[in-house]
């Protein structure tokens, strides 16, 4: 036993790879091991910076669960289900949000449609404004945090600065208190919150506090053409010098127009109506264009138009130039300019012989 840690000694009389200060060796290895068998080192220098390290991970781990028991899983002061704001979706006239660097109002007309008036005159999205209303809706409080905040608190909260502001006001006149909404919790499931006339914090889903984080074109409705379907009696589509005029009959049978006068399919016809009526904006381009020849709209060189028995016009839409993989577009009237995408400007160009009943069409060869 003696000469194999003899042995040992040998191999290790001289440093290897150690630090040298004043000719020493800060740290001397002592390696033992079997005769046939690698050395094996007893100390490791490297090992009290990992057991540091063990240490300090497990005390943050220790004061992360302590953070999420005290604050996300023990119930608070308020009854579970306790709402924040107390209203009806359908009672709500106008919304006013208000963000750092802009503010967004929309206002319901006389017949129920939702729409921007701040920071522009557009069409609202209905259903995106109906989610945002029965979201607050159904908000309610997790916890109840500071009934009397300070300065400081306020400040780590982030309701000092804070990302959103939400006021509703009902048909009836009234104004109702508004939401503060601050920052969310380290943990990112949470937010916190003010009312406005109360001083209390409370904690509420992040997904509150998320769906509030809008911009002006998350509320516009992207639905550039909508008419009547049912009202629809001409349909034209024009693509550079050639053309095709479809017309609805007196026993309501599509059929073309003169000189290719003859019956077509009907439900070819209300499937490209459908179709034109779902193209949506991909991208607000312009919404006071000075030059529409910038975006090869005058003239543009793809219109279809749709309009009524007494020829009125229901609605009409003009593509231009391409950029990218999008093309420009504006319905006929308003100044609006909108991008599309390819699929759905390649959904308007169509031929006679795509309107045509089966028995109608010429066989393939």
């Amino acid at each position: 036993m003696r000469g194999l840690f003899d042995r040992a000694a040998a191999v290790t009389s001289k440093p290897r790879g150690g630090i040298v200060r004043g000719g020493e060796p800060l740290f001397f290895p002592i390696v033992v091991g079997r005769k046939g068998l690698p050395p094996r080192t007893l100390n490791n220098p490297g090992q009290p910076v990992r057991q540091r390290n063990t240490l300090i991970l497990a005390a943050l781990l220790i004061l992360l669960g302590a953070y999420v028991y005290f604050f996300e899983i023990l119930p608070g002061d308020k009854p579970k289900g306790d709402r924040l704001i107390n209203f009806k979706p359908d009672e709500v006239a106008s919304i006013l949000l208000t963000y750092p660097k802009q503010e967004i109002q929309l206002q319901k007309d006389a017949v129920g449609k939702w729409r921007l008036t701040q920071p522009l005159q557009a069409v609202a999205d209905g259903s995106t404004v109906g989610g945002l209303l029965a979201a607050l809706s159904a908000g309610a409080i997790r916890r109840t945090l500071e009934k009397k905040p300070g300065a400081e608190d306020l400040k780590n909260f982030g309701l000092d600065r804070p990302a959103a502001k939400i006021s509703l006001t009902l048909t009836s006149g009234i104004t109702l208190p508004g939401l503060i909404v601050g920052a969310a919790t380290p943990l990112g499931n949470a937010a916190y919150v003010q009312r406005s006339g109360d001083a209390t914090v409370y904690l509420v889903d992040a997904s509150l506090a998320l769906g509030l984080q809008k911009k002006s074109d998350d509320f516009r409705d992207r639905q550039i053409l909508s008419f009547p379907l049912e009202s629809a009696a001409k349909l034209t589509i024009q693509t550079g010098k050639e053309s095709v005029v479809l017309i609805k009959g007196e026993k309501e049978q599509w059929q073309s127009a003169p000189p290719a006068k003859g019956d077509v399919s009907g439900a070819a016809v209300v499937e490209y109506l459908v179709a034109i009526g779902g193209i949506g904006a991909k991208a607000f381009v312009d919404d006071h264009p000075k030059d529409l020849k910038r975006y090869g709209l005058d003239p543009a060189p793809v219109k279809v138009a749709v309009a009524g028995k007494d020829g009125n016009n229901l609605a009409a839409l003009l593509v231009g130039g391409k950029s990218g993989d999008s093309y420009y577009a504006k319905r006929e009237g308003e100044p609006q300019v909108y991008a599309i995408d390819e699929p759905s400007y390649r959904s308007l160009l169509r031929r006679l012989p795509d309107f045509l009943a089966e028995d109608k069409k010429e066989p393939k060869q």
